[in-house]
């Protein structure tokens, strides 16, 4: 009996170990191409955490099957550094100074500054606006920024409450008034010099980038908003009471997920290709802020990424998940950046006034750029 039952846990962990492998293929393939690796990415976490417990339970009992989870989580090394990095040295901290030698940027999707009270806090709104006050970023990049023909909350309002920052680029998906409207906002307290939005089809989310003037070099951020899976309240209640009891209604329920995780794949894979050729193209510097609603195993964060630095991968701690909302947490908001830059520091800030958690990076000249500026008297532009 015992070795039935040794026999069995086995073989799981070889099933779980099969499933680690098929989840660090994800960002090697295209959804639109082949599916099913995209689901494995997404619950990557998860699967990492089963083969821990593998491990552990092999560890106490001395057998030599611990072999199959080590080995198949040293295979994936690269993939748990992106999920926690193991940075014991640095400063974390954002400082709130505005000296031209660095730039410190802040992505955060703000839910529509919490329109229909999500968060439960009557002061979620202010709250918003209390922590850029107390990071005050040089930058900051907003998803699902949002107007309404309100008293304080029209867009003129909004700079108004951002004057700290007085260039901006604002850019509506939809406006369904002068003065109403959901896009995505880049606010600056260094000069605008160049922005243009990046088309996505047949959706209402968007990517910009934007020019800024920093010191003496200009540089190309990319604000972005991959797209959302769209689940409806029916979805999320769903997977809250998530039971199986095989009915005919939950198997619809089911089926309605997985097609919107599968449109939302195929929808983002198309959109990482469009900016990873605009990042591409760039002819200055590079920082990427955004909501990618994808994790760092993906084939969307895969393209976007490359050729480019993750602050959180090289200055974060921790485990670094950025949704707060009701699906357990991911990490979905990224910074990325060129080599021409260096992060020091990086912030994950644990608020609750959005199903985001806001984001901060100070981002420095690389000594490699550093000296190629002494050269040519700037940073390529």
């Amino acid at each position: 009996m015992k070795k039935a039952f040794r026999n069995l846990i086995k073989y799981l962990n070889y099933l779980a170990a099969f499933s680690l492998l098929i989840s660090y293929s994800a960002p090697f393939i295209d959804p639109s191409k082949i599916l099913f690796p995209a689901f494995f990415g997404l619950i990557y976490p998860y699967i990492l955490l089963v083969n821990l417990i593998f491990l552990i339970y092999w560890i106490i009992r001395f057998r030599k099957e611990l072999l199959i989870s080590l080995l198949a989580i040293i295979i994936g090394w690269t993939h748990l550094m992106n999920f926690l990095p193991m940075n014991f040295s640095g400063n974390n901290d954002i400082p709130s100074n505005n000296a031209p030698e660095w730039i410190s940027i802040m992505s955060y999707n703000v839910r529509t500054f919490d329109k229909y009270k999500w968060s439960r806090s009557e002061n979620s709104r202010e709250g918003i606006f209390r922590i850029i006050k107390e990071e005050s970023p040089a930058v900051i990049c907003f998803q699902e920024f949002y107007t309404v023909n309100k008293k304080g909350r029209h867009e003129v309002d909004i700079i108004d409450r951002l004057k700290t920052h007085p260039y901006n680029a604002v850019y509506y998906a939809r406006k369904s008034s002068p003065n109403t409207g959901i896009g995505i906002a880049t606010f600056s307290k260094y000069p605008i010099v160049k922005t243009s939005r990046i088309p996505f089809d047949n959706t209402l989310n968007q990517a910009v980038y934007t020019d800024i003037w920093v010191g003496n070099d200009t540089v190309r951020i990319f604000n972005i908003h991959l797209q959302s899976i769209k689940f409806a309240h029916n979805n999320y209640s769903f997977i809250d009471t998530l039971s199986l009891k095989y009915s005919n209604q939950q198997i619809k329920e089911v089926k309605e997920i997985g097609m919107k995780l599968k449109d939302a794949f195929i929808q983002r894979s198309e959109q990482s290709i469009i900016i990873h050729r605009y990042i591409k193209n760039s002819p200055h510097p590079v920082i990427v802020a955004g909501d990618f609603n994808d994790t760092p195993v993906s084939f969307a964060y895969t393209r976007i990424k490359k050729g480019l630095h993750d602050a959180f991968r090289e200055a974060g701690r921790g485990l670094g998940n950025t949704y707060a909302g009701d699906l357990p947490s991911f990490r979905i908001d990224f910074i990325l950046y060129s080599k021409e830059i260096e992060a020091t520091g990086f912030k994950r800030i644990k608020s609750r006034f959005s199903d985001h958690f806001p984001i901060s990076a100070r981002l420095v000249r690389s000594e490699t750029a550093e000296t190629n500026a002494d050269k040519t008297g700037t940073i390529k532009k």
